[in-house]
């Protein structure tokens, strides 16, 4: 078992006797006394090496339980993390080090590690923001992802949409994003998301559900997925959205835990100061911009890395919209029954 000291974390000397470590992850400051057997741990443990090693070489300056004593106590405080190499893939080591500034121990930084790429996650619609969200969920290493979408790729979509250029138009969206993504099993459905199609066997052994599609609207397709993921208590989101300038972080669900999709519906439809003008004409056609969309689904894609590890605060009984033309933000909550 490799020890070290953590990665993302500054140590500063404020005297002499006094140091302070700063957590890069929660601005913590923790100030401690720093004698010399301290010292002498620390300047070792800037590098990688073994409890053993550590106390072999200082132990002609000071006494073993000494040493222990420090590198324990130096573990409790977070400032050092015990490790084994072989648990770590480096293609996410990056990652693991992000998690590792949320955790108790090294244990559980793995633990959450294996429980993202051991997850099962479907992502219904592959447009400007599922492309985007798969790309993200791939990147993070959920090692399982169902998507769905019957469309083929048209020269329109190549401005806000990954994975496809000029040779993939007129090919299946879902086939050209399994021939381009390496190191995640991708699972292709040429399905629709409507009340006629049986999702039954997409939606069974899902972790968690991401709804993109939006014809013939979002709160279509949603009201659709919303009925299987509460049949079998499967947690969900409505992954984002952009119109012109604006973006929406969407809501996440999990049933029987958060206010619910009708909620959120009731809620829209109390606090919409135009539901009760006519329609004289409906929107047929909005702008759309690639920065936009890549901006909201990795945000959104950072609220399903938060669910999966269960760390920081999920985007549950609100949303926000972002004005990207001056990044302001305004939240909107409602709860239950409104």
């Amino acid at each position: 078992m490799a020890i070290k000291l953590k990665n993302s974390m500054y140590l500063l000397k404020e005297s002499e006797d006094v140091y302070q470590a700063i957590f890069t992850s929660t601005r913590k400051i923790l100030r401690f006394q720093a004698n010399n057997l301290v010292k002498s741990v620390i300047k070792e443990l800037k590098y990688e090496t073994t409890e053993y090693a550590l106390v072999e070489k200082l132990k002609n300056v000071y006494d073993k339980r000494d040493i222990t004593s420090c590198i324990n106590s130096l573990e409790k405080y977070g400032l050092l993390r015990r490790y084994n190499k072989e648990s770590i893939n480096e293609k996410y080591s990056r990652q693991i080090s992000f998690i590792d500034e949320l955790t108790e121990s090294w244990d559980e930084t793995i633990k959450l590690q294996k429980k993202i790429e051991n997850s099962t996650v479907s992502v219904f619609g592959v447009g400007g923001i599922g492309t985007w969200v798969v790309n993200g969920l791939s990147q993070i290493g959920v090692g399982n992802i169902r998507i769905i979408d019957p469309d083929k790729v048209s020269l329109s979509n190549l401005n806000r949409q990954l994975f496809f250029n000029e040779e993939d138009i007129g090919k299946y969206k879902v086939d050209v994003i399994k021939a381009k993504i390496y190191g995640t099993k991708i699972f292709v459905f040429k399905e629709f998301v409507s009340s006629r199609t049986d999702l039954e066997n997409i939606v069974l052994g899902s972790d968690f559900l991401v709804n993109c599609a939006d014809l013939p609207s979002v709160a279509e397709t949603t009201e659709i997925i919303d009925k299987y993921a509460r049949k079998y208590n499967i947690p969900y989101c409505v992954a984002g959205g952009y119109n012109m300038h604006l973006g929406m972080v969407g809501l996440i669900i999990i049933p029987g835990v958060t206010a619910s999709f009708q909620d959120f519906l009731e809620y829209q439809k109390k606090n919409d100061p135009l539901s009760g003008l006519l329609k004289v004409k409906d929107i047929e056609q909005t702008g759309s911009l690639g920065p936009i969309a890549g901006a909201v689904a990795n945000i959104q894609v950072m609220e399903i890395f938060k669910f999966l590890i269960g760390k920081g605060r999920l985007n549950i009984n609100r949303f926000a919209e972002i004005n990207f033309m001056d990044f302001s933000i305004e939240w909107r909550e409602w709860k239950k029954g409104l």
